[in-house]
């Protein structure tokens, strides 16, 4: 059980062992004592913030920003029945002190940004010291108080309940329990769940934005260890990594928002590049029941002429489920009989049910359960296989009877 936690916890891009911490601290720093920022104070003491505009011009790995100017107000995502405005949108990513969303753990790097007409304003607070922390939330509430969605990755989970209990604590009023959030982690996990198995954000940089982040990078998991050696040392040099870090994961939400977007309008280029698309599309409507659109994504995907054997089989199963659903037999049979080509035998099954109580015709089901029997002689020894061969020969029993055959 610990080594499959830690397995999808190293997907998030969460990693265990000390080994890259002690790489990382014998590397030679530069020593510096200065972080280049701005320092306000309001009623409740000095906060601390770096601020950054990124414009038109820039281009984050594939994604040229032009395309967000001015904001495009026609964003969705795929299984939306309504748009949003892009203006309203404020994208967050936290550094904070442990891994736990427990009272003791606390953010001490909050990066926010937002469109605005002509650019791209990314701001990053930042606790010089923890005694800043209620000045910094209130001034952040300020800002989240101008924008009506939180956009994230695996903030639902982790950096809003953060957030929520800090300024439960320091009794702020907040309304970022009250905003639409949008999780990327759950697109990420719902369009390329079948296409890459590693989904955390830095992986999803390198295969959907291709962009590489540079040698500033520090990985986020040693950010709480650095800010601790920060408050002993006042040391700023490893802190401005975990800056560069926080920057870049701000930046490749807004990015991956805009492809999520091209998505949900099935944009042609995406659908040509990762063949498994449409099928994750699919299984998305499918769950949610609205089968109109699962069988047209399934049906698309079927088109695909690299879509993987398995991918394909699970395209035949879950069609004729539908129409099975919605009592649309005929259709069923003609995917099951699809799946079982590929050898699958609870297809033969299904149609031997079919032919056995719907059409009454036990001579051909009984061919069916055949076949299955013939089959299950290459599966593997197991319960499953105990199990269904006897459910097999149960029915071929009755068959056999019902018919006299």
């Amino acid at each position: 059980m610990y080594t499959e936690y830690k397995k999808k916890l190293e997907l998030l891009g969460v990693y265990f062992g000390s080994k890259d911490s002690i790489e990382f601290k014998s590397k030679n720093k530069i020593k510096t004592k200065k972080i280049s920022g701005t320092r306000n104070t309001n009623s409740l003491g000095e906060y601390f913030y770096a601020e950054h505009q990124y414009t038109s011009n820039y281009i984050h790995g594939s994604i040229p920003f032009d395309h967000f100017f001015p904001p495009n107000s026609d964003y969705s995502t795929p299984e939306s029945d309504s748009n949003f405005d892009l203006n309203k949108c404020v994208f967050i990513d936290t550094e904070t002190t442990g891994l736990s969303t427990s009272g003791g753990t606390f953010a001490f790097m909050v990066g926010i940004g937002w469109f605005e007409e002509t650019h791209f304003v990314l701001r990053q607070y930042f606790l010089i010291t923890p005694d800043q922390e209620e000045a910094m939330l209130l001034n952040l509430e300020n800002l989240l108080s101008l924008h009506q969605i939180i956009v994230t990755y695996n903030g639902i989970s982790f950096d809003i309940p953060i957030l929520k209990s800090r300024f439960k604590y320091h009794r702020i009023p907040t309304t970022i329990g009250n905003k639409k959030q949008i999780d990327l982690l759950k697109y990420a996990r719902m369009l390329f769940r079948y296409q890459f198995e590693n989904r955390s954000l830095k992986s999803i940089e390198s295969k959907i934005l291709n962009f590489a982040r540079s040698e500033e990078e520090i990985p986020g998991y040693l950010a709480p260890i650095i800010y601790q050696d920060y408050l002993k040392t006042g040391e700023t040099q490893d802190i401005k990594g975990v800056f560069y870090h926080n920057e870049m994961d701000i930046i490749s939400l807004a990015a991956l928002l805009r492809i999520i977007n091209e998505v949900s309008n099935e944009n042609d280029t995406h659908f040509s590049t990762y063949e498994t698309l449409y099928f994750s599309l699919a299984r998305t409507f499918d769950r949610i029941k609205d089968y109109s659109k699962a069988i047209d994504y399934y049906s698309k995907a079927l088109d695909q002429p690299k879509l993987p054997d398995t991918i394909r089989l699970t395209c035949y199963q879950c069609l004729a489920n539908i129409f099975k659903k919605t009592n649309q037999i005929e259709k069923a049979l003609v995917f099951w009989e699809h799946a079982s080509e590929f050898g699958c035998i609870e297809s033969l099954i299904e149609q031997a049910k079919i032919f056995e109580h719907k059409f009454k015709d036990y001579e051909l089901a009984l061919e069916y359960c055949k076949k299955a029997l013939l089959l299950m002689e290459n599966e593997v020894n197991s319960i499953k296989r105990t199990v269904l061969q006897d459910q097999i020969v149960y029915r071929m029993q009755r068959l056999k009877a019902k018919g006299q055959l």
